[in-house]
Parts: C-alpha cells; structure tokens; sequence
C-alpha cells in the first residue's frame, strides 16, 4: 500500500504517498524507543556491570598475583632464615661436643695420671712392706744362726745394729753392680 494505485493497475508508474511515509517514520521511531527503552537500556546495564565485574576480577587476580609474589619472597626469607639458624644451631652443637670431647679427655688422663701416681705410692710402699719383711726375716735368721755359732745368746740391739749394717752393706754392693 506503500504504493499507489498506478502500479497495481500495471501503470508503471512509481507513487509515493506521503502519508505512508509518516506512518512508517512514527512506527520506525516507535520501535527504535520501545528497543531502546526495554531491550538496549538492560542490555548496556548487563554489558556495563559484567565490564565492571571483569575489572574488578582483574585487580582482584593482580592482587592476588602480588600477594602470591609478596608471600613467596617471604617463604624464600623464611626459609633462608630457617637454614642459617639451622647451620648455626649444628655449628654451636659441634663445638659444643668438641668442648666435651677435649673435657673428658683432659678430665681421663688427669685420672690415669691419679691412678698411674697411686699405683706407683701403692707398689713402692708393697716393696718396703716387703723389703722391712725381708730385712725383719733375714734379721732373725741371723741372730738364730750367730748364737748358734756364738754358743751364746746375742741381745737384740746388738742383733739388729749388726744385721742393719750388714743389709746396708749389701744395699750398697747391689747398688754399685746395677750401675
């Protein structure tokens, strides 16, 4: 109906009626407003807030990003921080167990040398426990084997002073034949 009765009649002829022109122009005007108003408006809101969305998804993923950076600097100091404490820990422990080490042996060679020192006192002292029992033996011998030969009886004084002089004399003879 855009077209006049001249085109249906085979007239060729194109018309235009100006009246349909304003009826399509309104009904482009009113559609472009109802699309605008009810599905354009929504449809930038929808757009808009999911752009706001992404962005704040992206500063949300860059934060998140440096704080991951953040934390993993930390562990690295952490962790660097764990293995000198660590190296000092076992540095402190070695020297500690050397000191204990260098301790106990000072501490057992003053004991043998204690115990080298007591055995000496103790053998010197068997051997003049023993000696004076030889000399006290020895003595007796004599003093039975010299009234025997004497006939007589020999006090014990003049005993004694003759076997001490006469063990003297016999220390001194060993002594001079060891030297």
């Amino acid at each position: 109906m855009l077209l006049g009765p001249g085109v249906e009649e085979g007239g060729g002829a194109l018309t235009v009626h100006p009246y349909w022109v304003l009826v399509s122009i309104v009904q482009f005007l009113l559609l472009f407003y109802l699309l605008r108003r009810f599905l354009w408006g929504p449809i930038l809101r929808t757009l808009h807030d999911r752009a706001e969305r992404i962005r704040e998804g992206l500063a949300a993923a860059e934060a998140a990003h440096a704080e991951r950076q953040r934390m993993q600097q930390e562990v690295e100091r952490l962790l660097m921080d764990a293995r000198r404490q660590a190296a000092e820990l076992a540095e402190r422990a070695t020297q500690a167990a050397e000191l204990a080490a260098a301790d106990i042996k000072a501490q057992a060679k003053t004991e043998g040398e204690r115990i080298r020192e007591r055995a000496r006192a103790d053998a010197k002292a068997l051997h003049d426990q023993a000696l004076a029992q030889l000399r006290a033996e020895a003595a007796e011998m004599v003093v039975l084997a010299a009234s025997r030969v004497l006939g007589r009886e020999v006090s014990g004084d003049q005993h004694r002073a003759l076997i001490e002089r006469s063990l003297d004399e016999a220390a001194a003879q060993l002594a001079e034949g060891t030297s």
